[in-house]
Formats: C-alpha cells, sequence, structure tokens
C-alpha cells in the first residue's frame, strides 16, 4: 500500500488506541456508536436467481463473442512466461492467456468456433492451438490458420477466435480493459497496489478450490477483523488486536488497515523509516472478490469465482520478492500457516459452517454491526452496481 496511505491510517489507528486503549473485548470500546445493524436477507445467499443477478451485473461475461463487465485481475504476471499458452476460467468466460515473443500478454476464447471445444485445458507451450476434435487450428493471436477440408464450409462460417481485452498492471493480468482503463476503474488503490512492487514478486505457491458456500461470505469474512480473537484465537490473534482496524471506501473499492500488537509500542507520529508492515496490515478490496493482503514480507492475491448460490471457486496465489526465491523453508512455512491454517482451516470452513446454517432456514436474515463497517460498505458498492444495470 501507498506509504503515505498507510502511515495515515496507522497513525488513525494509534490515535485511537490511545484514547481507549483494548481492554481484551470489542464490547468495551467506548468509541464505537451502535445504529441499527445491516441485516442481509438469507435468501440472498440461496437462490439462484440473485446468485445469476450478481455473476451477470458484477462480474460480467462474454454475450455474442464480446466481453461484457468491468476490469477483473485473473492472474500473476509472473505466472505467464515467454511462449507460455495459460488456460484461465472465471466467471462468465473462459479463455486462454498467451505471451508472445514480443513480451505481451493476449486472451483469445478457450473454445474453437467450430463445435466449442475446449482448444487447451492445462498451461503448455505451443506455437498455435489446435483443436483436438477436428484440428481446426489457430495462432496464438486467435486467427483460424486452418481447416481441414475447408472447402465444405462456407468462408463466413471459418471465423476467428474471440479476442478479450488483456493488460498487466501492477505485476498482475488484468481481464476487461487496457492499462489506463484499469487505472481508472482503481481510483485512488492504483497508487497502493503500485507500492507494493508487486512486478518484482514471482509466484511461490497457487491453488485453487472449491468451498460450499456462496461468494458473498467468503468476502464478508475478509472485510471484518470482529472474529480474530475468536475463530483465530490460536493463529492470527497472536499477532493482532482485537478487532482494531480502520476502513474506508474507495469507490466501490476498499482499504483497510488492522493493527498488531507492536502498534500498542508506537510512538504517536511514525518516523519515516518505520516499518509499516510489522505495525500494521493492510487489506485492499477490489470490487467485486479480490483482495490483495501485503503481509510483513509477500503478499497474497485472493480472487473469487461464483459458481452458483452456494459453491464459490477460491483461488489463492502467493507472491514472494523474486529475489527470495532461495528462501523455500520461510516461504513454505508461511503458506502453511496462512493458506492451509488461516484460511482453509478457519476462514472458509466457518463460511461453509454459515452457508448451512442459512440452508437449514434456521434465520431470515444475516446481522452486521459497527464493528463490521468493511461489509456495509460492500453491500453498499454491490446494491448500487445492481440497481444501475435494473
Amino acid at each position: 500500500m501507498r506509504r503515505t496511505t498507510q502511515q495515515r491510517m496507522t497513525e488513525q489507528l494509534i490515535a485511537r488506541l490511545r484514547a481507549h486503549p483494548p481492554a481484551g473485548t470489542a464490547a468495551a470500546r467506548p468509541d464505537v456508536a451502535a445504529r441499527p445493524a445491516l441485516r442481509v436477507p438469507a435468501e440472498h445467499y440461496l437462490t439462484a436467481a440473485r446468485c445469476d443477478i450478481e455473476r451477470a451485473a458484477v462480474f460480467g461475461g462474454m454475450r455474442a463473442g464480446v466481453w461484457h463487465g468491468p476490469p477483473r485481475m485473473i492472474a500473476a504476471s509472473s505466472a505467464l512466461a515467454a511462449g507460455a499458452c495459460l488456460p484461465i476460467d472465471v466467471t462468465g468466460v473462459s479463455l486462454i492467456l498467451t505471451r508472445g515473443g514480443d513480451g505481451v500478454v493476449r486472451g483469445v476464447g478457450n473454445a474453437c468456433r467450430h463445435r466449442a471445444v475446449r482448444l487447451i485445458d492445462a498451461p503448455c507451450a505451443a506455437k498455435a492451438l489446435v483443436c483436438p476434435y477436428h484440428g481446426w487450428t489457430y495462432d496464438l493471436t486467435g486467427a483460424l490458420i486452418h481447416v481441414p477440408h475447408a472447402e465444405s464450409f462456407a468462408p463466413a462460417d471459418m471465423r476467428d477466435l474471440p479476442v478479450l481485452p488483456i493488460a498487466e498492471r501492477h505485476g498482475l493480468i488484468w481481464l476487461g480493459a487496457d492499462a489506463a482503463g484499469i487505472a481508472d476503474h482503481l481510483g485512488d488503490l492504483d497508487a497502493d497496489l503500485a507500492a507494493l512492487d508487486m512486478d518484482r514478486h514471482a509466484v511461490w505457491r497457487a491453488c485453487r478450490v472449491t468451498r460450499r458456500c456462496n461468494w458473498k461470505l467468503i468476502v464478508e469474512g475478509f472485510l471484518e477483523g470482529y472474529h480474530i480473537r475468536i475463530l483465530h484465537r490460536d493463529t492470527l490473534y497472536r499477532f493482532f488486536l482485537d478487532a482494531e482496524s480502520v476502513v474506508e471506501a474507495v469507490g466501490s473499492h476498499g482499504r483497510a488497515i488492522s493493527g498488531r500488537r507492536a502498534l500498542l509500542d508506537a510512538p504517536d507520529s511514525l518516523p519515516p523509516d518505520a516499518n509499516l508492515r510489522a505495525l500494521s496490515t493492510p487489506t485492499i478490496t477490489v470490487f467485486p472478490g479480490t483482495f490483495v493482503f501485503p503481509h510483513p514480507d509477500f503478499v497474497s492475491v485472493i480472487l473469487l469465482h461464483p459458481l452458483s448460490a452456494d459453491r464459490t471457486d477460491y483461488e489463492h496465489i502467493m507472491l514472494v520478492p523474486a529475489d527470495r526465491l532461495g528462501d523455500a523453508e520461510h516461504w513454505d512455512k508461511s503458506w502453511a500457516l496462512i493458506e492451509e491454517t488461516l484460511f482453509q482451516g478457519e476462514d472458509l470452513r466457518i463460511c461453509e459452517q454459515i452457508q448451512r446454517g442459512l440452508s437449514a432456514g434456521t434465520t431470515d436474515a444475516l446481522v452486521f454491526g459497527e464493528l463490521e463497517t468493511g461489509v456495509r460498505l460492500f453491500h453498499d458498492a454491490l446494491e448500487a452496481q445492481l440497481a444501475s444495470q435494473r
């Protein structure tokens, strides 16, 4: 996160801590003035109709071979070497990323124009894309270059692959806009992402799994620190303060700072050389379902891909400084703690428990209070986006 932003928000948190030292529980906080809770109807997490509306309105998709939707992170730049082909399946589109000899990343639809067979199903190196069904062949820009027995088809029936808008920015590959369009989409967050130097990072580990819950439950879990003392008692809570964070909206996106225990001993005004990541951890949220978590020495990028009302593909990309790839033992230990124990074993597990509770019909709504401000801002942005599409 841009130093000026993280320092400003960290000093806000310090000032609040000085005004009311933590007493161990969120209930002891005198600075929280309760207002009526946000109530989100249970049906928003359960019905196929609601899920379909959200997928179309906030994630976008292909229509008539053309992409419609907002810019989205879909991969790390370091995951795509020159000459490589990488299949990407995200909500609303299946595509192939390629990086040519000119270093430019391109994206084309991953379905043959003849009978819609997937052209590749795994990362590979290829000079052309050959359909495994009938042998229709495309170059890496998507141009159709060979059709067996072409005389049996009219010229208008032999079409190139659809080309999707793809760009690289901040060490990440984006779908939906050029670099300038991505910067406009991010607004003030563009500088925050730039400051993380992710273009100097490399993928250490990545995983993609399907979890049995609505995508919004995962978003909500990542947007509030109210649960840290209880759910993460033996993991995250060792390093963080209970429910101490500063949250702000950045257009439809968001940023937050959560206080680490070292913050209690920090001076009121931080010196220019302060190690901000040792004092606080930022969360950068790119609407609707992307999170960037800068840990003390690496970055987690989380991508959510809703499949149905109760199924979500969760993807975690761990980026480490490219000049520290030799620290294998350290990175493996970090992955085991953050991904396997914290995210999979605690955050995502509890989301599946919530989904089961909702499906059982035991409650008509989920309730979010004053210590869950990030969730309120997310639902405000979601409802605004849905209203704009009606």
